[in-house]
């Protein structure tokens, strides 16, 4: 019974995912020189036509064949307003990811980081948006750019970093 007491100790060291501190966002801990804007943003009623079905880029499709019910983009974009905000992108680390320079991410702080999500975060006085891997003992932050060799930024327990809350969408307009 013993060394069955001291497997499954071990197994659980070995199964440990190492947690991942959560806030609420405050800026004031951010460096005054980066220059950021957030979002604020209200829901609408206002309702968009849907078409029923994808659209292909190459051969042309009617539109008119395929309506169904329309949709509310704040709503598809926006699950929980208490809890999410938009902030403004700038620089190319995401792009692989969708996220562009200029365009607008959606945050949602109610939504706990999991491995392989894309945060926003704080890491020491930078505010960052990157994809997270968990490990059991560490975590990594990744940008996805593959033109460009992004460092990847290592954190472990003792590292002043707080996740600001997953993105859960992205928009742009098309100049």
């Amino acid at each position: 019974m013993k060394i069955l007491n001291e497997w499954l100790k071990n197994q659980s060291k070995h199964h440990r995912i190492m947690k991942i501190k959560q806030s609420k966002p405050d800026f004031t801990k951010i460096r005054k020189k980066d220059e950021f804007r957030i979002y604020s943003y209200f829901l609408s009623d206002t309702l968009y036509p849907l078409a029923g079905s994808t659209i292909s880029a190459g051969f042309p499709a009617y539109a008119e064949n395929f309506k169904t019910e329309p949709v509310s983009i704040d709503k598809f974009l926006v699950e929980k307003p208490e809890s999410t905000y938009i902030i403004q992108v700038s620089g190319e680390s995401m792009i692989d990811a969708g996220i562009f320079p200029e365009s607008f991410i959606v945050v949602d702080t109610s939504i706990k980081p999991v491995n392989n999500a894309i945060v926003v975060a704080r890491y020491f006085d930078e505010f960052i948006v990157k994809r997270i891997k968990i490990f059991p003992d560490h975590a990594v932050l990744v940008a996805e750019n593959a033109n460009r060799n992004y460092p990847k930024i290592h954190i472990d327990e003792t590292t002043d970093f707080e996740v600001w809350g997953t993105v859960v969408g992205t928009f742009k307009k098309l100049k």
